[in-house]
C-alpha cells in the first residue's frame, strides 16, 4: 500500500503468466503423432499383405482344383466333352474336347465344370461368365497365353498387388518367368490393374 498525499493507493503487483507449450510437451505430442502414424501405416501394410496372401491362396486353390479335375476325369475342366456325365450334373454344358480353350470355354465352362465337380466353392460368375476373384475382379483360363504353355489361369488385381504376388512366387518381372503380365510387359507402378497369368 502506498500513501500519496494522504491518499491510500493500493499497488497491485500483477505478473502475467506466459501461456504456451514447453519443448517437453511438444516433444510428447510429436512422439504420440508419430506412434499413431506408424500404427496406421503398419495396419495398412498388414491389410495389403493379407489381401495378397488371400489372392495367392485363391490362385493355389484354383490350380489344385484344376489338377484334381484332370486327374479324376482325364480331361481339362471347361473342355471336358463328358462333363455332365463325369460330374453327374444334368444340363451342364460340355466342352468340345479339343484339348485347348476357346474364349467361351475359358471364360465360363472351366468354372462351371470345377463347381459341378465340387472342386471350387464360391463361384461367383461375372456377367460374361468369368470367375470373380478376391479383389472383386475377373479371372479366366486360356491355352498357351501370355507366352506361357499349357492351361493358363489369368486374374486381374491392382498393379501393386500383381508386383507383390509375382515377387513372392516368381521373379517380380511381368515380362518373364512362370508368372507374367498378360501383355508380357513390366508391371506399371501407377494406380490401376494388371492381368497376371500363371500355369494352372
Amino acid at each position: 500500500m502506498v500513501n500519496l498525499n494522504g491518499k491510500k493507493v493500493i499497488k497491485m503487483d500483477v505478473q502475467m503468466k506466459q501461456q504456451g507449450f514447453t519443448l517437453v510437451e511438444i516433444a510428447i505430442v510429436l512422439v504420440i503423432i508419430g506412434l499413431l502414424l506408424g500404427g496406421v501405416l503398419k495396419g495398412q501394410e498388414m491389410i495389403k499383405s493379407a489381401k495378397v496372401k488371400a489372392q495367392m491362396q485363391q490362385v493355389d486353390g484354383i490350380s489344385a482344383a484344376f489338377n484334381t479335375y484332370q486327374d479324376k476325369y482325364g480331361a481339362l475342366p471347361g473342355d471336358d466333352a463328358n462333363a455332365a456325365t463325369n460330374t453327374g450334373v444334368a444340363g451342364l454344358v460340355n466342352g468340345n474336347g479339343g484339348g485347348s480353350y476357346s474364349a467361351t470355354e475359358g471364360d465360363k465352362l472351366v468354372w462351371e465344370h470345377l463347381e459341378a465337380a465340387n472342386l471350387l466353392a464360391g463361384y461367383t460368375p461375372a456377367g460374361n461368365g468369368r470367375f470373380i476373384n478376391k479383389y472383386g475382379k475377373q479371372a479366366f483360363f486360356r491355352t498357351n497365353y501370355a507366352g506361357l504353355q499349357g492351361a493358363i489361369s489369368c486374374f486381374t488385381v491392382p498393379n501393386e498387388v500383381a508386383i507383390e504376388i509375382d515377387r513372392k512366387v516368381d521373379n517380380g518381372d511381368g515380362a518373364s518367368g512362370a508368372m507374367r503380365r498378360s501383355n508380357q510387359a513390366a508391371y506399371p507402378t501407377t494406380a490401376g490393374d494388371s492381368w497376371i497369368c500363371t500355369a494352372a
